[in-house]
């Protein structure tokens, strides 16, 4: 298992030192420069390789950004099939009409540069170790798939059921972001990351991330261009959504900066996504439901998630999900100029 974990101490003041995977996360830069310390090892939990748990609820990426906490989905209403036909076809009304495709999705993540990874490596504890599990926990962005140093056109997955040879293929392609990877597989043992089969220099990180606040017109713009040419035709094709930069360039997903870690509008946008699309997901084929762009997927842990984009101003989307012989109907209210994603109650 490239992930298993390897706990070599505990001490009363919560040092673990901790390695995933068959080589160490100890992070010793400069190992034989005398006198220059060395950084601690990556440890983002005390429980590394527990499964991920998600939260059911909405957020979006105007109102309930991700990381705030979910907006609670109101419990459905059972109805008859025949009552859900009634309004099969109509625009304000999403239906799932049959079983989940067969291919199954990686999730939503990013490219992640050399240079990107040894700026994170080097952020002075706690910071780094707050800035890291933020990037991929579930109540966060939830980030599950990294591309090492450019998107792949053909990729080699590594993963937890990767063999040595894949996992050293992994580190020969960076170090550095092979350290941060395997430091966020703690927390997420259901990521992948992204090798290109032939060497590829990375896209240079140029620009500026432009300054804008959610409710803003730049801020509804940059989302609405990642929406509608990144993430939705991604899934379409059944390919990971990746963004192109985690935290340099005008592309980045966070800024760092000297306080808390922002996420930026495209940021935004891809958490929103990362929070319905769980790892493993299946896409339901579905009627109706205009009024927005919408996706339904059903998860791995037996929910069912929407993913709307709501190109309009505010509106309530039903959705009806088939439970056996009734129907579930839920009435999610979708703010305007955003995407929402809604893990469903049963």
């Amino acid at each position: 298992m490239m992930f298993r974990v390897l706990a070599t101490g505990l001490t009363v003041t919560g040092l673990v030192a901790l390695g995933v995977g068959p080589v160490r996360v100890a992070l010793d830069r400069n190992p034989g420069v005398a006198g220059e310390p060395e950084r601690p090892p990556i440890v983002l939990t005390s429980s590394p390789g527990a499964a991920p748990a998600w939260l059911t609820g909405s957020v979006d990426t105007v109102r309930h950004l991700p990381g705030d906490g979910p907006r609670r989905v109101a419990k459905p209403e059972r109805i008859d099939l025949a009552s859900a036909l009634e309004v099969l076809e109509a625009p304000d009304t999403l239906s799932v009409v049959g079983a989940s495709e067969d291919a199954r999705l990686p999730g939503v993540g990013v490219v992640v540069t050399e240079a990107e990874a040894e700026q994170l490596v080097d952020l002075d504890e706690p910071r780094r170790t707050r800035v890291l599990t933020r990037l991929v926990d579930t109540g966060a962005m939830g980030l599950s798939v990294f591309a090492v140093g450019a998107a792949p056109d053909k990729a080699l997955v590594v993963d937890g059921d990767s063999g040595p040879g894949r996992q050293e293929k992994l580190r020969r392609a960076s170090v550095p972001v092979a350290d941060v990877v395997e430091g966020w597989a703690q927390l997420r043992p259901d990521l992948r990351a992204l090798v290109n089969r032939q060497q590829v220099e990375p896209a240079p990180r140029t620009g500026e991330v432009p300054v804008a606040e959610p409710r803003e017109k730049a801020w509804e713009r940059a989302v609405s261009r990642v929406v509608r040419r990144e993430i939705l035709p991604a899934l379409d094709e059944g390919r990971a959504p990746l963004a192109p930069a985690l935290i340099a360039g005008e592309d980045a997903l966070v800024l760092l900066g000297d306080g808390p870690v922002r996420m930026t509008a495209r940021g935004a946008a891809y958490a929103v996504a990362a929070r319905a699309v769980q790892p493993g997901s299946r896409l339901l084929p579905t009627r109706g439901g205009e009024v927005v762009d919408a996706r339904v997927v059903q998860r791995p842990d037996g929910r069912v998630a929407v993913l709307a984009w709501n190109e309009g101003s505010a509106t309530t989307l039903t959705v009806q999900v088939p439970e056996g012989d009734r129907v579930l109907r839920y009435r999610l209210r979708l703010p305007g100029r955003a995407l929402t994603a809604a893990v469903l109650r049963r």
